[in-house]
């Protein structure tokens, strides 16, 4: 059964169980006068007598009323109970037993708390009231045995079953915090796989632009000044060279993070601070005027993930100068700064901003600078991309912790070298 004792609830309705009770009380009563079962010998009221049956009705009606109306059926089934033992008749003693029984358990909490105590009191009293009046102690003890039989054992018996059915509640809800608990657990690891599903193809999304997108962007360059190079030209072969050369490096990284998908075994980084030499010569084959000045003494020594990090921004802002300019001046720098390096890729903005080396300008993915953002914070560096003070050309600047430490905050004013650019 489920009970809330401190406030009437809709479950609480006339149920079958009640109404065999009630039946069932009026059955006994019948049973109990036809064998001249009597509660006190004589009426000690004769003039209720006649009214047994009456009184008995009145008492099992009330009994349908024990969940839903406690505090009624309480008070009409005791008084009913009194009236009829007062009449001589024995129904009355299990009319008194229900009504303790269902006070203590259906009634509220401090209801049931005062009919335990009440009872134990007036057990306590109506023997030592037996043993004043007759001055036989056995009558005394007589009378605590019945009135505990009558009164005691139903609050006792009833207090059980409360306790029993408040700890089932208390332990059925409990349960349902802890599937509760459950559920919320299981919607968090979704949203924790959710969001590691999203960083893997954001890191999925930079890698294949770094890969593909840098080689691919390099080699359309470079066919497009062979294909402008005039009959005869040593130009062609020496660009074929960096074409095939770009080419075998995508494949392999290309290989390489395919092999990482299928495999899940991290594949080496890819790119060096050595390997931007023949990446500016690339550039230079292709028409770009590239100044490129590596201030760093044994950059070999670098950490692969700073090396790596540095190539793949020097190679994007490469790519980008060739691709949103025609006839650009490059200047790149690499040099020590406080606590790391500091990368520098600056272009004049060329002759025709917005196209690329004698071709139609090639459409980004809008994933480059992010990349080289992202890169940058990984290791605990900053980066910045914006335009040029003069208004023409564009600077991409990043500094980087040499031994994987964060960098301290810049100074106030400190922004991109040379420029004014913005802060992304």
């Amino acid at each position: 059964m489920n009970y809330s004792w401190d406030r009437p609830s809709p479950a609480r309705r006339i149920q079958r169980e009640d109404a065999l009770l009630a039946v069932g009380y009026a059955a006994l009563a019948w049973l109990l006068h036809s064998l001249d079962l009597t509660a006190t010998g004589s009426p000690l009221v004769p003039g209720l007598a006649p009214w047994w049956p009456a009184l008995t009705v009145i008492g099992c009606a009330a009994v349908l009323l024990r969940r839903r109306q406690t505090a009624v059926m309480v008070t009409v089934c005791f008084a009913a109970a009194v009236a009829l033992v007062l009449a001589n008749s024995a129904a009355g003693l299990f009319l008194a037993f229900e009504a303790v029984f269902s006070l203590v358990l259906f009634g509220s909490a401090r209801a049931a708390r005062a009919a335990e105590v009440s009872v134990l009191v007036l057990c306590g009293a109506s023997g030592a009231a037996a043993w004043a009046l007759t001055g036989d102690l056995r009558d005394g003890v007589t009378v605590i045995l019945l009135t505990g039989m009558v009164l005691l054992l139903p609050a006792e018996w009833a207090s059980n079953l409360r306790k029993a059915a408040q700890l089932a509640e208390s332990e059925s809800a409990r349960a349902a915090a802890i599937r509760s608990a459950a559920r919320d657990q299981e919607r968090l690891a979704a949203r924790e796989h959710e969001l590691a599903l999203a960083a893997e193809r954001q890191d999925m999304a930079r890698e294949l632009h770094d890969v593909l997108s840098s080689r691919l962007s390099a080699i359309a360059l470079q066919s497009g000044a062979a294909l402008r190079s005039p009959a005869g030209s040593s130009l062609p072969v020496e660009v074929l060279g960096h074409v095939r050369r770009e080419s075998v490096k995508g494949l392999e990284e290309l290989n390489g993070m395919i092999r990482t998908l299928s495999s899940g075994v991290p594949r080496p980084l890819a790119g060096s601070v050595l390997d931007l030499d023949a990446v500016v010569d690339g550039h230079r084959a292709a028409g770009m005027d590239v100044s490129w000045s590596n201030r760093l003494d044994r950059p070999e020594e670098l950490p692969s993930p700073l090396q790596a990090a540095v190539y793949r921004i020097a190679v994007e802002a490469l790519v980008n100068a060739a691709r949103h300019t025609d006839g650009a001046r490059v200047r790149m720098l690499l040099e020590r700064a406080p606590g790391g390096i500091r990368l520098v890729v600056q272009d004049d903005g060329g002759s025709h901003p917005g196209r690329s080396a004698g071709s139609p300008a090639l459409a980004g993915t809008g994933t480059g600078v992010p990349s080289m953002l992202a890169r940058a914070g990984q290791l605990g560096g900053r980066a910045w991309a914006g335009p040029a003070a003069s208004g023409r050309g564009w600077t991409v600047e990043a500094t980087l912790p040499a031994d994987g430490s964060q960098l301290p905050e810049p100074l106030p004013g400190q922004g991109n070298i040379g420029t004014e650019g913005t802060k992304v």
